[in-house]
């Protein structure tokens, strides 16, 4: 994971969003972990608060060398990193079936144990999405990358005693207005260390869940998408 350190002498303002409500100020020299890498940059510091900083005043640190093995189609043929599509049934889940890639599993079961703690329901609205199709009918890989290309995303909505709270609904804008409940499942997504939650987002999609497959693994994502092409072209 990419690190970074404030510029400023005199500190440096975390944000809600980028561009948005101040929530802290950082100090001079704070190391940070780089979570999303826009013009500003999505952070957490080392005491866990999480902000939105401008990347003009971090000053990146050093990356250490990637191993060439970590790339090497033949390491990562090894690893078996192929796409295998499977249904989940989770006991706080409804709305569509939920098809998947079998890796992302434990995540859903994470999110299906914060639901059951908040006592809410996730509403599935989609999960794998369907690939480009060419006019001749082959499956062609798509150039925009998303977790929902390999099984690693849903979008939902909260279901919580029989009302259902949709994107307008679930924006940090009106966190306030929410039932702890409903707030709360959201928490606990912010939280887990595996998972991005949408509203993060530098333009906010409150309804996504995913892992950040293609980002965090590159190369694995690309195996899987790969591989997922195959298999609808074979």
């Amino acid at each position: 994971m990419k690190t970074g350190r404030v510029k400023p002498e005199s500190g440096l303002n975390l944000r809600e969003q980028a561009n948005g409500r101040k929530t802290g100020v950082l100090i001079h020299n704070e190391e940070v972990d780089i979570l999303e890498e826009i013009t500003w940059y999505r952070v957490r510091t080392r005491d866990g608060r999480v902000g939105y900083v401008h990347g003009d005043y971090l000053d990146l640190s050093p990356q250490v060398a990637v191993s060439p093995e970590a790339t090497d189609p033949a390491v990562i043929a090894l690893a078996q990193p192929e796409f295998e599509l499977v249904t989940y049934q989770g006991g706080q889940f409804t709305g569509k079936e939920v098809q998947v890639d079998k890796d992302f599993i434990p995540a859903l079961e994470r999110i299906n144990l914060y639901a059951s703690e908040c006592d809410i329901k996730v509403w599935v609205t989609s999960a794998i999405r369907n690939l480009n199709e060419q006019v001749n009918g082959a499956i062609v890989t798509p150039a925009s990358r998303s977790c929902h290309h390999i099984g690693h995303a849903i979008d939902m909505n909260v279901q919580y005693q029989g009302r259902l709270y949709n994107s307008a609904a679930l924006k940090k804008a009106n966190h306030d207005q929410l039932p702890a409940a409903v707030t709360g499942f959201i928490q606990r997504l912010r939280e887990d260390a595996e998972l991005r939650w949408g509203g993060d987002f530098a333009t906010e999609d409150p309804v996504h869940i995913d892992d950040d497959f293609y980002h965090l693994q590159e190369a694995f994502y690309l195996a899987k998408l790969q591989s997922r092409v195959n298999q609808l072209n074979a």
